[in-house]
């Protein structure tokens, strides 16, 4: 048997409500102090994640934040007893306690806002070539050539950065004031001109998402994608450095969760 765990809550309790897990085996807790760990015994180790065990996983987490805090743990995490089990949660209790009242209530939502990279690129330049001085390079040397190039090619890269902060300020203005915390990943790809993670008071949920409805009509060339709300997979920070394993990345399961639910298609404005 091995013990697969879902995620870490603010109870020592026994989990009252029927949850089947992976493998359709039961969720019980298992209580460290005045937190536990909800957990399935399995019979033994998963040979591999299926994107039905990806959905299991996250159907569990959203069961139990009906009725606790709940910090989810990386898909596939798994003690071989539950000694090992405890030892984990002995080493981050203060980390994990400081989570649980830090995310209590509260919910993840992300926004994805797409642009045409390469047409933001051709305006900056058509801009560029309109303003520059027409200097012939026809009687210039090899190396002043070189020079110019790369001169214009970093005029031209300080513009598209400083259009994408400009950009990126203008729909982070949307959410600040509603959202506790927030991440911002600027520029993953060309393309992908932010990727923003938001926790926000679930009070607040329904303002959140009228915030989004508001951008999403905003007149201009963006594209922007929603999710949430989501368990607090982005937002929990540990102050002692992990260990050999890092049970709290869980920003590749999010991003596969994404992909099966079709973001894409889910709610979208051009």
């Amino acid at each position: 048997m091995v013990i697969y765990t879902y995620g870490v809550i603010d109870s020592k309790d026994t989990i009252d409500e029927t949850i089947f897990g992976l493998e359709g085996v039961g969720v019980h807790n298992v209580s460290y102090r005045d937190i536990g760990v909800a957990v399935s015994e399995l019979r033994q180790k998963l040979q591999e994640i299926t994107d039905a065990d990806v959905l299991k996983h996250e159907e569990v987490i959203e069961t139990l934040m009906t009725k606790f805090t709940v910090l989810p743990i990386r898909l596939s995490t798994i003690f071989n007893t539950k000694e090992n089990l405890l030892s984990m949660a002995e080493l981050y209790y203060e980390d994990f306690k400081d989570n649980l009242a830090r995310l209590h209530n509260k919910a993840e939502f992300g926004i994805k806002v797409i642009w045409s990279a390469d047409t933001i690129k051709q305006r900056i330049i058509d801009a560029y070539q309109k303003t520059k001085h027409n200097v012939s390079i026809s009687s210039e040397s090899p190396a002043k050539t070189f020079v110019k190039e790369k001169f214009e090619k970093h005029i031209i890269d300080k513009e598209f950065q400083e259009e994408a902060n400009r950009c990126i300020a203008v729909v982070d203005d949307y959410f600040n004031k509603i959202a506790c915390e927030k991440k911002l990943k600027r520029l993953q790809t060309e393309n992908l001109l932010l990727n923003a993670s938001y926790l926000v008071d679930k009070q607040r949920q329904n303002e959140f998402r009228q915030a989004f409805e508001q951008l999403k009509n905003t007149p201009g060339d963006l594209k922007f994608l929603f999710s949430g709300p989501w368990p607090c997979y982005n937002f929990v920070t540990l102050t002692r450095k992990p260990a050999s394993v890092d049970y709290f990345n869980t920003e590749d399961m999010l991003n596969r969760l994404l992909a099966q639910q079709g973001l894409a298609q889910e709610r979208n404005s051009v």
